[in-house]
């Protein structure tokens, strides 16, 4: 099976959704990513996790959705409302 690889599309659309989700924490009152990982969820994801999501370099699981999710008070829906 050959591997195809993140084409320019889904690497746009993984940097948007990570500009969203900053967005979202910015929203909610927090003063910067790091300071909604300090507050909600060093022990429920990780640090780098949370970069990768917001730079766009990782594609989520649903679990780690659903738990940034429940973190920002939100439906997951609502993560993709971009």
């Amino acid at each position: 099976m050959r591997n195809i690889g993140k084409s320019k599309k889904d690497e746009m659309w993984l940097k948007g959704f990570g500009s969203h989700i900053e967005h979202l924490i910015k929203k909610k009152g927090f003063n910067s990513p790091y300071d909604f990982w300090i507050q909600k969820g060093d022990e429920m994801i990780s640090r780098a996790t949370l970069n990768y999501i917001i730079q766009g370099k990782n594609d989520p699981k649903l679990s780690t959705l659903r738990i940034l999710a429940r973190m920002l008070r939100v439906e997951v829906r609502d993560l993709f409302d971009f």
